[in-house]
């Protein structure tokens, strides 16, 4: 009677452990970046912005979230906001227009043996990357893998929060 109740009392535990593993490894916190980058040909192309739209700035918010049991990518989720900038702030007129892309994400190695993070839409849209300049910058690369040049307003290098 004794054994059988003590088996019962070791699965529940059990359960209870494995259920707050569980809990946990589903909610870490991500990694979250932001920028404001010009709104030119390659943004408005990854960020399916029409050609007519009145643009000049793009506010970023990237979530990065990693699988908390072994740190690898999991999911990304980009919110981004475009329109033409409040004169001398950061800020859109009207708040802009919203818009939100989701996916999977990657860490790779490119052929000059940098850390990429590859960003793949859930639709089919272009796959957006970035090189990691440190642990708290990002920067977003052209088609080519290039680094993307800003101006004298605003710059492509996402900022960690």
């Amino acid at each position: 009677m004794k054994t059988r109740l003590h088996l019962k009392l070791l699965k529940k535990s059990i359960l209870i452990v494995l259920a707050a593993g569980f809990m946990q490894a589903t909610s870490p916190e991500p990694a979250v970046y932001f920028a404001t980058t010009p709104c030119d040909g390659i943004p408005r192309m990854w960020l399916s912005i029409p050609a007519t739209a009145d643009c000049e700035m793009i506010q970023w918010n990237l979530a990065l979230q990693r699988d908390p049991r072994n740190q690898a990518p999991t999911f990304y989720k980009l919110s981004y906001a475009y329109g033409i900038s409040k004169p001398s702030t950061q800020t859109l007129m009207n708040n802009g227009t919203r818009g939100v892309k989701e996916g999977q994400w990657s860490l790779v190695k490119d052929r000059k043996n940098r850390d990429l993070y590859r960003l793949t839409p859930t639709a089919p849209d272009a796959p957006i990357s970035l090189v990691k300049l440190d642990d708290r910058l990002l920067h977003l690369l052209d088609q080519e893998g290039n680094l993307m040049i800003g101006h004298a307003g605003w710059s492509y290098t996402l900022n960690r929060k």
